[in-house]
């Protein structure tokens, strides 16, 4: 009952009633020209630097030591570069220093911690707000309208629950703790009954129910499908797509609310929420700026993603895909002998090219070592091990990564508090 109550009440808190103005506001930004986008995108960020330029003597001093010593120095969008590089152990020592407003009344949302100690990250309830209008703004234009029949594997619901039905929401939360050949039928008989129009979870939950129920010979038939929170595989897209007959969005963001990516309406990449944020792309990192957040600024915020923007592009609107592809964490690469890193992207192709692999999981603990946990399917062959490492020696090469190959089942798979089942577990 406290989790119905719990989510009826998210639920409550986010609906029209409050949200309908920045609605209003996002799909008046899909409706810009790029270059309408980018001036209504540098009146936001003036405004927001100039709030914590003036409210926050730490962020004052940051500036300081980057040599802007007046607001005054910032006047465009083209003066962002002048201004310090925020990163996450900053916001863990001095993260309350950059608040423009007391704490008092805030909201607290907390990463994930699997690098270390979990970052704090204030909200307003306009900031929540405006978060949801993003989600509700582009899930219309896919096909789904919010109270809708929805089937949810996000983790909410733990082992000891299998399903939990919200009626105000209408939406039918399902465990991804307890998917497996014994509960395929029960899962199967839930989503049918609630008709559902949509499905959202993570990759590998949906994947991981996909799986079961390709087992049994089972299929649903759901219009829509939602991922996110982790890294959307080829292979996953493929089996979810034709289990559940249903076409895949892809949305990426973080907990700090800096950068919101979806997936383009014609699956030919990603493009930037409008108006949500400012974004600079690196190889191996980006630096993003929230334009939803003024009580807690984060200016040029950086995380350690790999996002591939497109080439050549130019967008004709706001909602054209102008990324490539997002290749995941740095933290979910291997690392070679050489020091080369190997994004879980590049590492699909165990699934690709090796048919008879339920699952599989690398494990690495030192520079140029990994263990690689195979979950064979029942026709696995002892041959198909020695194709794997062939494809590993042309891809990565065997004299700069040293692999061991494990059969397991899947209970010995390693999963994060939150049910994620990752391709990569680095421990270096």
């Amino acid at each position: 009952m406290k989790k119905y109550v719990e989510e009826s009440l998210k639920y409550l808190l986010r609906t029209r009633l409050f949200i309908h103005k920045y609605m209003d506001e996002i799909n008046a930004m899909y409706d810009m020209t790029p270059e309408k986008l980018r001036e209504r995108n540098e009146g936001r960020f003036l405004e927001i630097f100039r709030k914590v330029y003036f409210r926050s003597e730490y962020y004052r001093r940051l500036c300081l030591a980057e040599g802007v010593k007046s607001a005054d120095e910032i006047q465009h969008l083209e003066d962002i570069i002048k201004l310090p590089i925020l990163t996450k152990d900053m916001l863990k020592a001095h993260g309350k220093e950059l608040l423009t407003r007391s704490k008092r009344g805030l909201m607290k949302n907390h990463t994930s911690g699997t690098t270390g100690t979990p970052l704090t990250v204030f909200q307003d309830w306009a900031s929540v707000w405006r978060e949801q209008a993003y989600f509700v703004c582009y899930r219309k234009r896919c096909g789904y309208n919010y109270g809708e029949p929805m089937v949810s594997l996000r983790g909410n619901l733990g082992r000891s629950d299998i399903s939990l039905k919200v009626h105000v929401s209408n939406t039918l939360f399902l465990s991804s703790y307890n998917i497996n050949e014994h509960t395929a039928i029960t899962y199967y008989q839930l989503i049918k009954q609630h008709h559902a129009k949509a499905i959202e979870g993570y990759p590998s939950s949906l994947y991981n129910l996909a799986l079961v129920l390709h087992d049994k010979g089972l299929e649903c038939h759901i219009p829509v499908a939602f991922t996110s929170s982790e890294t959307l595989h080829d292979y996953q897209r493929a089996l979810i797509e034709k289990v559940f007959n249903t076409q895949i969005y892809d949305h990426y963001g973080t907990t700090e609310r800096t950068i919101r990516l979806e997936e383009s309406f014609d699956h030919d990449g990603y493009f930037e929420d409008p108006g949500y944020g400012i974004e600079e792309y690196y190889d191996d990192y980006v630096i993003s700026t929230s334009l939803i957040n003024d009580v807690f600024p984060l200016i040029r915020y950086k995380t350690t993603d790999c996002i591939v923007p497109k080439q050549g592009c130019f967008p004709l609107h706001s909602y054209d895909a102008t990324i490539e592809s997002i290749e995941g964490r740095t933290a979910s690469n291997i690392v070679g002998k050489d020091g080369t890193r190997y994004s879980d992207a590049a590492l699909t192709f165990i699934f690709k090219d090796v048919p008879n692999v339920r699952k599989a999981q690398f494990i690495q603990n030192e520079p140029g070592k990994v263990t690689l946990n195979i979950v064979p399917d029942r026709n696995f062959k002892q041959s198909e091990q020695n194709t794997i490492l062939s494809l590993i020696d042309e891809k990565m090469g065997l004299r700069n990564i040293d692999v061991d190959i494990q059969l397991i089942n899947e209970a010995e798979l390693k999963y994060t508090k939150r049910n994620k089942l990752a391709l990569v577990i680095s421990n270096l």
